[in-house]
């Protein structure tokens, strides 16, 4: 055996004998696919819970999960109130918030009301804390679509 063939198969043998690296640009780059996507969706996660959803220009929000938009004759969609109940009169709940701003909310036959099963208003009790869905008029009143009441 030549010098030149015995340089030859000792490169052979150390390169089958050297580990394999885990990573190529494959990996790399599903590697940062993945993260991107993690981004985005920790991104959406965070924005749905934390974030609000009025522009700029908006009005200011009034009490957490309550927005005013647009022409003052318009309510917005529905969004949460959470709270504890200070008083039920009728078919209207007061929400003392967790900024201690009381919320009136107004329900109807429309609205569904839940405890620990589907319920009805006058299973609501001052003192429970609850979640209410609904939209918000420019009075800064409360229309449920739905009341969730904690024990």
């Amino acid at each position: 055996m030549t010098v030149i063939e015995e340089d030859t198969a000792l490169a052979e043998e150390l390169a089958a004998a050297a580990p394999m690296r885990w990573w190529n640009r494959t990996t790399v780059a599903l590697s940062a696919i993945v993260l991107l996507v993690g981004g985005f969706v920790g991104g959406l996660e965070v924005q749905q819970r934390w974030g609000s959803t009025e522009a700029a220009a908006e009005t200011p929000t009034r009490g957490p999960g309550r927005y005013f938009a647009g022409a003052p004759t318009t309510t917005t969609a529905a969004t949460g109130t959470t709270g504890t109940v200070k008083l039920v009169n009728g078919t209207t709940i007061y929400v003392e918030t967790e900024n201690g701003e009381v919320v009136t909310v107004k329900t109807d036959g429309k609205t569904t009301v839940a405890t620990a099963s589907k319920g009805k208003l006058a299973d609501v009790k001052a003192g429970q804390s609850i979640t209410v869905l609904g939209a918000t008029g420019t009075d800064g009143i409360v229309t449920a679509t739905s009341v969730t009441a904690r024990k």
